[in-house]
């Protein structure tokens, strides 16, 4: 009969948590910066004309000086014209 003396013991959750501590808290720091990444984009203005184009499911929008200027970039029926309330602004302010 073969026996195996001084095994080394199986890896648990905490070792793993242990040897990946550094990695983990770099993870932290990089969502938290994205995070505050995602927060810096331009706001809505509820006043406001924008450029509305249709793309792959989701939408991209340019704010346009007045009406007339929204009205003039559009050339077919994959860009709309919105204020910043039909886009679901909060603000009134820039």
């Amino acid at each position: 009969m073969l026996t195996v003396r001084n095994l080394r013991p199986e890896p648990t959750v905490h070792d793993w948590f242990r040897d990946n501590a550094r990695l983990l808290a770099a993870l932290a720091v990089w969502a938290a910066a994205l995070l505050w990444f995602a927060g810096q984009g331009p706001r809505l203005v509820e006043s406001a004309w924008y450029s509305v184009s249709f793309v792959e499911g989701g939408f991209i929008y340019d704010r346009t000086p007045d009406e007339a200027s929204c009205q003039a970039r559009v050339v077919d029926g994959s860009t709309a014209c919105l204020t910043g309330a039909e886009l679901g602004a909060s603000q009134s302010s820039d």
